[in-house]
């Protein structure tokens, strides 16, 4: 559904974990979504902290930069959004704010 949004104009979000659900969506041309993109989302530093990394089945930060995403990132449990086009990211829980503002920001400048 998020890969049907983007084509058709609309904004992709995500906060923490939830870069998972975009790592393998791709635009028409075949390219993964993330691709070129500065996204942002739960960092392995943040899942060593938290005593997760050999918990998860895999590790955000390494998959965004395996399909050719610029992963950035701020101090673990940072609030910190980053947005790319129509593509907004949030690193972990406390980000979520980040998102949604921009987001409103970005709707807003469309009017």
């Amino acid at each position: 559904m998020a890969e049907v949004i983007y084509q058709q104009g609309g904004y992709v979000t995500s906060v923490c974990h939830g870069i998972a659900g975009l790592l393998n969506l791709r635009r028409p041309n075949g390219e993964y979504l993330l691709a070129n993109r500065q996204v942002t989302g739960f960092t392995t530093g943040e899942e060593v902290l938290a005593g997760k990394r050999w918990q998860v089945p895999f590790l955000n930060q390494t998959e965004v930069t395996r399909r050719g995403g610029h992963f950035v990132k701020r101090r673990p449990y940072a609030a910190f959004a980053v947005q790319d086009g129509r593509l907004i990211t949030g690193q972990n829980p406390f980000s979520a704010q980040a998102v949604a503002t921009k987001l409103i920001a970005a709707l807003a400048e469309e009017k």
